[in-house]
């Protein structure tokens, strides 16, 4: 497993040649240093250049760069395997780049992932399970629905949780206890003051790790210990009055080995993916952090990437190979690669008696009916002659089953007032989401969110939404826009309603004409408006227009506020940007002094009915001007707007169906598609569970996260391929073996053998009695899941792996966490978070429906 696994390893990080790069470029820098130390130094310079070239020649003969591809992948395997890769310039710190063995950087940063990742992992794991089986004995209490409904915050990686810290210690509390990691020194040598540095670094990690995990970890342990505690053998022991301690050790604990120990030990395996966007933020020089940095130097380091795949490849090769013989000594009924039982069939007989199906579906039949591989092209069977070709089946009857099944199921689900609700979330997203693609096509949301300033500069900028004045006392300012060009405009009258523009043109003289736009407006708000600017439009031929501006307030007063010859016949004025009116008014917000009421102190607006006049003087004939006047306010629209002023509900829209229909059809693909493989797997045994296990541990070692920023960085940059990626190489993943050790046990089971001994087949045995006793599990699994592959969209954003033009959720996640969090605009990070919470919280809620559905002894009594 570790030889095909590395091997594909190269395979992947070569296809392109960077390896091969790499090599080559070692070599080169080994010429260059040899040069410059003196080498060659008496020769002529033509004789130096054609020594050179031969030298590099023989380098690149020797390091096998000329030898078919074949040859050179096998090279280079057995390189990895040994982990010889020599020295590189290997980067070990965001500052620091140096000459390095390959073995001493790996060797020199994992222990800094285990201090502070692993012993942040392990604390979680032990406080899960105390905690989930603590609350087994409160099942239904409100603690006990409390821990439910908070497990979607589990949904959320722990690197949105340790900024989400650091910026609550920091900045809101403001204290200096804690730090966000930082450890990027380390001591050469240990000695007891560093303990308090280590412990102060530690925190802020921990915690994130622990809020990221804990409310999931729980729920799902505690259904765990919720079937096990409903045993009729747990009944007889509370019945014998056995103490509660040694009820949980022996009762509940003891049959749960298998998954508790497979869960600890595919915890160290999984680690190392999380903790390459854990050391990115919390800037920790550990086994991830110099991962991601050498994949990102130029060139990337592809032998130290290679190195550190291998490494976890013998990492996991152990642990697996260890879980095996745990397996069996810690419950002597599970029984690997032998026979099942005595009396029925063996899994190896089992496995051939698949072998056996599949050849008797592509054979002739005794009827001389052509084989399956012959009858592509056949008319199907109708439904009636296709029930009498199946002795026993009627067709109209598995259907009535099937439905009545499905209002059964249904009519369950409705007695759940949180399932219908969660149920209403999610189909009224899927209907927004929908929507959302039909209204505003792909090709149209990359242009309007692509789109230069021009297109949006009429918006407020880092503006809330309007939504916020409901639970304000007193209401922020909104967005006044008003343009000459709209079809209600008066033209050449007197006076005008407020909120509508009047255009007057005047004859002066012969020569000139005077063109006088008047934009009568209300202003009732408690506070400034960000700025006010004239769009405008003049039309003349070769003497430029004069444009003067004036204000008149609520109380009667007349300001000028300037006059400028426009070379342009389409400009902006801002007033903000007028160091005219900068020096006029004394201070470099001038709109404030426009507006400001002279008898208020402190500063505030004056209320009422502005009117704000531009008056133009044409020096032509057949002159024009058309204005659009905009008084940003501080609120705008239902999702407000980033700092580059754009409508953020472009991409919460947009944001939603990439978000759902890849979250839900990852999930549930992801996750039945393991569960069937597991369930046939171990069911059938032999090679076909060999086969699979072989499988799923390559693809272990093969971990999804660093695969897929490998791949974006060497060859592909659409974010779809790396999604697909991601998709295809979690099927083969750790819940295979996860459910792999509960199949082992639940085959064990008296009704397994009661079921083959009247005959039931391998079909009926595996969907009938196998699958059902998983769901309960599976369904707090899956319901998670869907909210974790949309924060993955987040988590490869955050690591620089994301498409450049498709707005999504997680674009404004890590947009908001980089900059505006800290400037005070949490629009952009509340809006995004809460849209995956509450998809969080929907699956949630029907999934605790569905997992007593599925699991009657789960229902409240």
């Amino acid at each position: 497993t570790v030889v095909i696994t590395v091997y594909l390893t190269i395979i992947i990080a070569n296809w392109g040649g960077a390896m091969d790069d790499a090599v080559r470029a070692n070599i080169q820098l080994a010429i260059f240093s040899q040069t410059r130390s003196g080498w060659l130094r008496d020769v002529p310079e033509a004789e130096r250049e054609e020594i050179i070239d031969e030298t590099v020649q023989a380098m690149e003969d020797a390091m096998g760069l000329n030898d078919p591809f074949l040859m050179r992948s096998f090279q280079w395997l057995k390189q990895g395997i040994t982990l010889n890769w020599g020295e590189t310039r290997a980067r070990v710190s965001r500052y620091r780049s140096e000459m390095m063995d390959i073995r001493l950087v790996i060797l020199e940063s994992l222990p800094r992932t285990l201090l502070i990742f692993g012993t942040s992992y392990l604390i979680l794991f032990f406080l899960s399970i105390i905690l989930a089986l603590y609350l087994t004995k409160l099942y239904g209490s409100w603690l006990d629905k409390l821990m439910i409904t908070l497990s979607p915050l589990s949904s959320a990686p722990a690197w949105i949780f340790g900024i989400l810290l650091n910026f609550f210690f920091l900045t809101v509390i403001k204290t200096n206890l804690f730090t966000g990691g930082g450890l990027d020194a380390w001591p050469s040598s240990f000695q007891l003051s560093y303990v308090f540095f280590v412990l102060k670094n530690l925190t802020i990690p921990l915690l994130a790790v622990i809020l990221s995990g804990l409310f999931q970890a729980i729920y799902a342990w505690r259904t765990f210990f919720l079937i096990y505690s409903n045993e009729d053998y747990v009944e007889v022991a509370i019945a014998k009055g056995i103490p509660p301690g040694r009820l949980n050790r022996k009762y509940i604990l003891k049959p749960l080995l298998p998954s508790i120990i497979t869960s600890f030990a595919l915890l160290f395996v999984t680690l190392w993916q999380e903790v390459i966007a854990l050391e990115y933020v919390f800037n920790v020089d550990g086994i991830g952090s110099v991962f991601l940095l050498n994949l990102r130097a130029m060139p990337p380091r592809t032998m130290l990437i290679v190195a550190i795949v291998t490494t976890f490849a013998y990492l996991l090769a152990m642990t697996v190979f260890l879980l095996d013989l745990i397996y069996a000594w810690v419950d002597p009924r599970v029984k690997i690669g032998i026979l099942h039982r005595d009396n029925h069939l063996s899994r190896k007989t089992r496995g051939k008696g698949l072998l056996r199906g599949i050849k008797n579906r592509l054979q002739p039949k005794p009827t001389g009916e052509s084989p399956l591989w012959k009858r592509t092209k056949e008319k199907a069977p109708q439904p009636a002659a296709r029930a009498a070709t199946l002795p026993g089946r009627d067709w109209r009857s598995w259907k009535s089953r099937f439905w009545t099944g499905l209002k059964n199921r249904a009519r369950k689900l409705a007695e759940y007032p949180s399932a219908i609700f969660g149920l209403a979330i999610i189909i009224l997203m899927l209907g927004v989401s929908t929507y959302t693609i039909i209204a505003i096509p792909y090709q149209e949301v990359i242009v309007r969110w692509r789109a230069s300033d021009e297109a949006w500069r009429k918006l407020p900028k880092d503006a809330p939404p309007a939504w916020i004045n409901l639970f304000r006392k007193e209401d922020l300012p909104e967005t006044i826009l008003m343009s000459s060009q709209d079809d209600n405009t008066l033209i050449n009258q007197e006076d005008g309603e407020i909120g509508v523009p009047r255009k007057t043109i005047s004859q002066v003289s012969d020569e000139m004409t005077e063109i006088l736009i008047s934009f009568p407006f209300e202003y009732l708000y408690h506070s400034f408006p960000q700025e006010i600017a004239g769009f405008y439009q003049v039309q003349y031929q070769e003497k430029l227009p004069l444009i003067s501006i004036v204000l008149i307030t609520p109380d009667g007063r007349e300001i000028n506020v300037g006059s400028f010859t426009s070379d342009k016949k389409q400009d902006v004025y801002y007033f903000t940007r007028q160091e005219k009116l900068q020096r006029k008014f004394q201070t470099e917000f001038p709109v404030q002094a426009l507006l400001a009421d002279p008898d208020a102190d402190p500063l505030a607006p004056l209320q009422g009915t502005y009117e704000l006049q531009f008056k133009g003087y044409f020096f032509e004939a057949d002159p024009d001007m058309d204005v659009d006047l905009v008084v940003y306010g501080q609120v705008y629209g239902i999702a407000g707007t980033d700092g580059s002023r754009r409508d953020l509900m472009v991409p919460l829209m947009w944001g939603m169906p990439v978000a759902l229909w890849f979250g839900i059809l990852a999930a549930v693909g992801t996750s039945v598609t393991s569960m069937l493989i597991a369930a046939v797997s171990t069911w059938f045994g032999g090679w076909v569970d060999n086969l699979a296990q072989r499988i799923t541990e390559i693809n272990l070692i093969i971990p999804f996260l660093p695969v897929s920023i490998m791949i974006y960085v060497l060859y592909s940059k659409s974010l779809w391929t790396i999604l697909g990626v991601t998709i295809a190489l979690s099927i083969f993943g750790n819940d295979i073996k996860y459910y792999r050790s509960i199949f082992l046990q639940v085959m064990e089971e008296k009704y397994i053998e009661a079921a083959q001994s009247y005959g039931a087949n391998n079909r009926r045995l595996v969907i009938r009695y196998l699958i059902p006793r998983i769901l309960p599990i599976m369904v707090p699994k899956l319901v998670i899941l869907v909210p974790s592959y949309v924060f993955l969209e987040a988590t490869l954003t955050l690591l620089g792996v994301s498409d450049p033009v498709l707005p999504t959720w997680g674009k404004l996640l890590v947009e908001g966490f980089s900059s505006d969090i800290y400037r005070g605009v949490y629009h952009l990070v509340l809006e995004p978070l809460a849209l995956l919470l509450l998809v969080g919280f929907a699956f949630v809620l029907l999934g605790i429906s569905l997992e007593r559905i599925f699991q009657p002894r789960l229902r409240e009594r």
